[in-house]
């Protein structure tokens, strides 16, 4: 302790002379009268309506102060007199410098003068004062008076102070301001750059997130003073537009995770470092959801979060000082300093306190004292952990031999594991493979394997961007990959892989099973789904569209007998309804009564045929049937058939089958019906329907249809099996159901494969298996 605060007096004169910075006065100046007020204006207004505003709607001050994080336009009216009897030059300049559009019109004797358009979201900065704060110079004559009409949007903290500065007095201010950054980036980047070389040293992480955190500041404090946009990315106002919100983002990761490794929170407090990865994690989502949040909203939830992220850190401080964790004094030291600054800021943006130069400043000042006090405890910390070093190198020699059998151990199950396992550099090269990998690769041993000498990426097809990952990473588990095997085979494979440090080199070892069965019968499940979601939304859409006719019929008459009720009504209590007219109206109702009923036996008998379709709403028990007399018996009962269609039955094999006789009768069924309603012209005199059942082999079956109708058309025959697919829809006896009710009886039912073939007429077939029948006992 007595070190850190011995080496922290000797930095004392740097933060006595940025306190003396950081307080220098604003210049007032005596000859200029200037009255300043203000109107918020909810919706953009032009120049000649802010000068038309009643004096009612200016809200007059003594000075412009801040009025928080506002979408709205602000107008400044500046009412400057010269009350010297000589001409002046004088500088107006805005005290805060970050200001997205600041346009200025200065009107002399009710005529535009003057105008000048400033603010970040100006490219290139083509400004007449050099200086990143919005200002602009105005001569004043002699006893003047003189109007200036400020427009200040945007999506920053609306901080409108201003002073007024003759041209030496504001050189003066420039450039102490400019000495004031240089001393603060000066002293960062110095601290920095230390650490960085102790870092890179002793490869510790708190070393390299002390660093990142003091590179987020620099830029925390590039943004929110200004400096980036004046002297870095002057020509890219956009990007200057997210600078702060980003950089205040991004300085909050490295805040959290700086604390975590050099106070070992881990170790200390593990309930605390897990809030502190979930408060990081926080931090990265809010990061990826700037774009979507836009400039405005991520100002505001940067300062409310900062703030709340500050108060949490102090109390882990205080949390860990009190359990006596080493380090954790200095560090609730060297934090309070900060959470000075991070809590004064957000409140001045947001206008709950006033905003000064000290206020606008004070998170720079408390940030630099910080980084200081945590370099020298980082200083400290090395020391310690060099001695402890020192000593633990004396069990190293003991831990050797521990090593050797050790390694012994992991060959042996390395050669005799079932998995796959592998070793390779992060340039590809593959170093190791075990005898289950090289048997997966097509190769006779790993010997083999390893003089090929080929990069990892000859046989994963993402091994290397993989291997990054688990670099930054440390490890992926269960990760998907492709292999490509010797002989050029494609194996469906699961990689884990984790990092290693190998002789001074990271070396990634992975893990490989083969899961290409597990992925075929993933894939065919997928597809099933999906077949059978876009067959219920066809269902669904056809069985929509059928019943809406009827529907809107009906709807239709309805409204129309409702009309005629109401007009009724109004004629027999008006004593004008006439016998003739109450007749017309019964003639009317029966006439509407009768479509309506005809449209509801229509909407019925469509939902009867839509539960035909399901096969589960018919007979399907299995029993000894003659199949020849079943079919012809349904033949001669069709009530289609007429003596002018000629129908052919063949049946080769067996008379008697073990089958579904329902099944066939609804099949042969329906397709006589489609033959007769849209297979055969009304011209067509000779018409022939020709049936086959043939017997194949032993259990294995065929059933033909044909007959010499027009057939089916291209866009017809492609989709036939789809339901509500027909050729003919003049009425609810037509709802293309017919061929998807086969098809689901020929496949569900009798588990065969149905086919429409080619040719004139229309011809199908169906495949099917008939299993052999239960003898009797």
């Amino acid at each position: 302790m007595d070190f850190i605060f011995t080496r922290f007096n000797a930095r004392i004169p740097c933060v006595v002379v940025l306190l003396c910075l950081l307080s220098t006065p604003s210049w007032s100046d005596g000859g200029v009268e200037v009255q300043y007020a203000y109107w918020r204006s909810a919706q953009p207004a032009s120049l000649g309506e802010v000068r038309n505003l009643s004096e009612s709607k200016w809200h007059k001050v003594e000075q412009l102060a801040s009025y928080g994080f506002d979408s709205a336009e602000y107008w400044v009216r500046l009412n400057i007199h010269n009350a010297e009897p000589h001409s002046m030059k004088r500088i107006f300049r805005f005290l805060h410098p970050v200001l997205d559009e600041v346009d200025v019109y200065h009107f002399v004797v009710q005529k535009l003068k003057d105008e000048w358009h400033l603010g970040d979201a100006v490219a290139g900065l083509n400004r007449v004062i050099h200086e990143k704060n919005a200002a602009f110079r105005i001569h004043l004559f002699p006893d003047q008076h003189s109007e200036v009409y400020i427009r200040v949007a945007g999506v920053n903290a609306m901080t409108l102070a201003m002073e007024v500065v003759d041209d030496s007095k504001h050189d003066h201010l420039v450039q102490g301001a400019v000495l004031m950054s240089g001393l603060i980036y000066g002293i960062l980047m110095v601290m920095a750059l230390y650490n960085l070389s102790l870092a890179i040293s002793i490869s510790d992480r708190a070393y390299f997130y002390y660093v990142a955190y003091v590179m987020c500041f620099i830029a925390f404090i590039l943004a929110v003073s200004g400096d980036g946009y004046y002297f870095l990315w002057k020509d890219s106002p956009v990007f200057n537009s997210f600078a702060l919100p980003f950089f205040a983002g991004l300085l909050i990761i490295p805040t959290l995770l700086f604390p975590f490794h050099f106070l070992n929170i881990k170790k200390y407090a593990p309930k605390l470092g897990q809030l502190i990865k979930l408060v990081v994690l926080i931090s990265v989502l809010y990061l990826i959801s700037m774009p979507l949040m836009g400039v405005a909203t991520s100002l505001k939830v940067i300062n409310i979060f900062s703030a709340l992220g500050s108060a949490m850190m102090l109390g882990i401080g205080i949390y860990l000082s009190v359990k006596k964790v080493p380090f954790a004094i200095i560090y609730t030291l060297a934090w309070s300093c900060l959470l000075a600054g991070l809590v004064l800021l957000p409140l001045s943006s947001l206008g709950f306190i006033e905003s000064t130069n000290f206020t606008r400043n004070a998170n720079l000042f408390g940030g630099v004292i910080e980084c200081i006090v945590l370099s020298l405890a980082l200083a400290q910390k090395f020391r310690l952990e060099r001695n402890a070093k020192i000593a633990a190198m004396e069990n190293v020699l003991s831990a050797k031999s521990e090593a050797v059998n050790s390694r012994k151990m992991f060959e042996e199950l390395f050669d005799l594991a079932p998995v796959g396992i592998f070793r390779f550099k992060m340039s590809g090269e593959l170093v190791a493979a075990n005898p289950a990998l090289t048997k997966m690769l097509g190769f006779k041993d790993p010997i083999s394997l390893l003089r090929q000498g080929n990069s990892i990426r000859s046989y994963f097809d993402n091994g290397m961007s993989m291997a990054r990952e688990v670099l930054k990473k440390g490890y992926i588990i269960d990760r998907e990959s492709t292999l490509t095997n010797n002989n050029g085979d494609l194996v469906t494979c699961s990689i884990s892989m984790r990092v290693q440090k190998q002789h001074h080199e990271h070396v990634v070892e992975g893990y490989v099973v083969d899961i290409s069965e597990r992925k075929n019968a993933q894939n065919i499940h997928e597809l099933m789904d999906r077949e059978r979601m876009a067959v219920l939304e066809q269902l669904i859409t056809g069985i929509a569209h059928e019943i809406n006719t009827p529907l809107g019929n009906n709807i239709t008459s309805l409204s129309h007998g409702l009309e005629l009720l109401k007009e009724v009504d109004e004629l027999m209590k008006n004593g004008q309804l006439t016998k003739q007219l109450f007749n017309g109206f019964i003639d009317d109702s029966h006439i509407l009564t009768d479509i309506m009923s005809k449209n509801l036996q229509r909407i019925a008998r469509l939902v009867e045929r839509f539960k035909l379709v399901s096969v589960k709403n018919m007979n399907t028990d299995m029993m000894d049937v003659n199949i020849q007399q079943h079919l012809q018996n349904t033949i001669n009962d069709h009530f289609l058939i007429k003596n002018s269609v000629e129908v052919v039955l063949t049946i080769n094999g067996g008379k008697v089958i073990h089958s579904y006789p329902a099944a066939w009768h609804i099949i042969v069924d329906q397709l006589i019906e489609n033959s007769m309603l849209h297979g055969f012209e009304e011209s067509q005199t000779s018409r022939k329907i020709i049936i086959t059942l043939q017997q194949q082999n032993e259990n294995n079956w065929q059933f033909y249809y044909e007959d010499n109708g027009r057939g089916l058309s291209a866009d017809i025959a492609k989709n036939v099996f789809d339901p509500f697919v027909t050729s003919v829809r003049s009425n609810d006896e037509n709802a293309g159901l017919g061929m998807y009710r086969i098809y689901n009886l020929a496949t569900q039912v009798l588990k065969g494969k149905i086919n429409v073939l080619g040719g004139p007429g229309f011809k199908m077939n169906i495949r099917f298996h008939l299993p052999s029948p239960v003898p009797p006992p």
